[in-house]
């Protein structure tokens, strides 16, 4: 009788505390239809921390109390594990398997040995990508898969740059010369075989829609340009713990 009774007051305590989770969601919920476009979630997950949770989506993740009140910037370590809780939640929804990624519709460049691999979705027209493929030429021990798109809203002519750049006798030369120098194409035929328009509808399968875009060797995602620190020890991919 007496073990019937723990059980089912700790059923009763699971469900209480369920339908707290669940009320807590909607809150937030609820105060994420003000937020901006770049910021709305599409998952929200629980954290550790009672009362915490974690907003992802293929952007960025930031943390909400459960009263939709405060909004929190950065990230939660476990200090026991020594893990990023909230890289891990944001990577179990938004890493990929980067071996079934198209590598042939992509710009490949092998830097002193190649070890370690990048694969960087990235708009010509875009500063931020300008900004990293400068970075890049400083960097060494890395092989770079670099799948071309055009954020059209944005960069109107950069679907007709990337054709331009692709039908160039060296395309890769051309894209570094673009970004880094600003040096236009002379090639004007958009006319060859040329994978742009596929890694346009690749860009919306792994819901790209800001760039830099980037992955590991793992598939693990990034977006934007990341510090130094911060870039060579996403580089050198561990594994995280997913769901």
């Amino acid at each position: 009788m007496k073990k019937s009774f723990v059980l089912l007051s700790t059923f009763i305590a699971l469900c209480m505390n369920m339908q707290i989770s669940l009320a807590n969601i909607e809150t937030i919920k609820n105060m994420a239809k003000s937020f901006p476009r770049e910021m709305k979630p599409e998952f929200i997950d629980k954290t550790p921390i009672d009362g915490v949770y974690v907003l992802s989506n293929p952007r960025l993740a930031f943390m909400m109390d459960s009263s939709g009140q405060y909004l929190i910037k950065g990230d939660i370590f476990d200090l026991k594990t020594q893990e990023n809780i909230t890289d891990i939640i944001f990577q179990n929804h938004y890493s990929i398997n980067p071996k079934q990624l198209p590598l042939a519709q992509a710009f490949k460049e092998v830097k002193g040995n190649g070890k370690r691999i990048l694969y960087i979705f990235a708009d010509p027209d875009c500063p931020a990508c300008q900004a990293l493929q400068a970075g890049l030429e400083e960097m060494d021990d890395v092989t770079i898969y670099t799948f071309p798109i055009a954020l059209i809203r944005l960069h109107p002519t950069a679907l007709e740059t990337n054709k331009k750049i692709w039908c160039s006798k060296e395309p890769l030369k051309v894209w570094k010369n673009y970004l880094v120098d600003a040096v236009k194409p002379h090639n004007q035929s958009t006319s060859c075989n040329n994978p742009i328009d596929q890694n346009m509808e690749l860009a919306k399968k792994h819901n790209v829609d800001l760039t830099p875009t980037i992955f590991n060797a793992l598939g693990q995602r990034m977006v934007g340009i990341p510090d130094e620190e911060e870039f060579e020890e996403f580089i050198n991919a561990k594994k995280v713990r997913l769901n």
